[in-house]
């Protein structure tokens, strides 16, 4: 049946809206699939410069522990990635000394040179080795050391003895302490700190001397960056009697021993030591058993009051 010419011209523009609504559905897809594929490579791209990379999973301060509990692994564009970027088995190679068969002879702690935020990527510059610990090293409690007022955990300080007369002396040097707490309150008097024979014996005749001496100081002095400052060189002398004992105390390592016996056997720095602090004993030597007599009760009772809480703590 023929076609009238209305129905055709509808006909023809029935399939020309089709045609071109094929023409413009086909346009869009081809444009998705452009953008699509771009989309694709610019993922790709993406993905081939990131890289795996260790962050602090939290604040350290210059002087703590970097630790592998302490870092997480992140994946992060390569480009900010520092060539010298700290990795987990240059931590632990770092951390590990062992012999030929692969067995642990000793650790040594890493530790940060200057503050660092959580999210920093550590470098090789940040840190640095400390020395492990030797084998005399035990933590030891002291509670008649005058301490700064906001003295905290983890800070390193350096024990000195201030002489009556203003002359100052560095019994021992760079110590990290800590302070104890009871039911979460710290101590108002009382550190740990670890410590070698050598300087328990050293550390031990200042605080002696210092009971002798009525106006010295037995206080510690604490370092801003402690990753980054050197510890100080002891300028303190034992007295003789002190002396001897280190030099017949088998639990001294020989390394201290020789440190303490050089600057010994060095006149003039014992002179410019022992001169004074003798002067002051001397001058001091009627009521010295006294006071050492005195002071010590004072520690006694101090250690004892910390063991009371400490032992009322645990019994809630």
């Amino acid at each position: 049946m023929a076609k009238n010419p209305m129905q055709r011209k509808a006909q023809n523009s029935f399939l020309l809206g089709m045609l071109v609504t094929l023409l413009i559905t086909g346009i869009i897809i081809a444009l998705l699939v452009v953008q699509l594929t771009k989309l694709t490579n610019e993922q790709k791209e993406a993905q081939s410069h990131l890289k795996k990379a260790y962050v602090l999973a939290q604040d350290i301060n210059s002087g703590d522990t970097v630790s592998t509990d302490k870092l997480t692994l992140k994946e992060l564009d390569s480009t900010t990635i520092p060539a010298n970027a700290l990795t987990l088995a240059a931590l632990t190679e770092k951390s590990d000394i062992t012999d030929e068969d692969g067995n642990l002879i000793k650790k040594v702690n890493i530790i940060s040179k200057i503050d660092l935020k959580k999210g920093t990527i550590i470098t090789t510059d940040m840190i640095a080795e400390e020395a492990a610990l030797a084998a005399d090293v035990r933590k030891v409690e002291y509670n008649m050391i005058v301490l700064p007022s906001q003295l905290q955990t983890d800070k390193y300080i350096d024990i000195r003895l201030k002489l009556p007369s203003g002359k100052d002396y560095i019994v021992t040097s760079h110590k990290q302490i800590e302070i104890p707490t009871v039911d979460g309150i710290d101590s108002v008097n009382t550190i740990w700190m670890n410590l070698s024979e050598t300087e328990i014996l050293t550390l031990s005749c200042a605080i002696v001397e210092s009971y002798k001496m009525p106006g010295s100081i037995l206080y510690a002095a604490e370092y801003i960056e402690p990753g980054l400052q050197t510890a100080a060189i002891p300028t303190y002398l034992p007295d003789d009697d002190t002396l001897n004992l280190i030099n017949q105390d088998p639990n001294c390592v020989l390394e201290a021993k020789n440190a303490i016996f050089q600057r010994n056997n060095n006149a003039s720095i014992k002179n410019a030591v022992r001169n004074p602090v003798n002067s002051s004993l001397n001058q001091n030597a009627e009521d010295a058993i006294d006071n050492v007599i005195d002071k010590v009760e004072d520690e006694i009772k101090n250690t004892q009051e910390e063991r009371q809480k400490y032992l009322e703590a645990l019994g809630g």
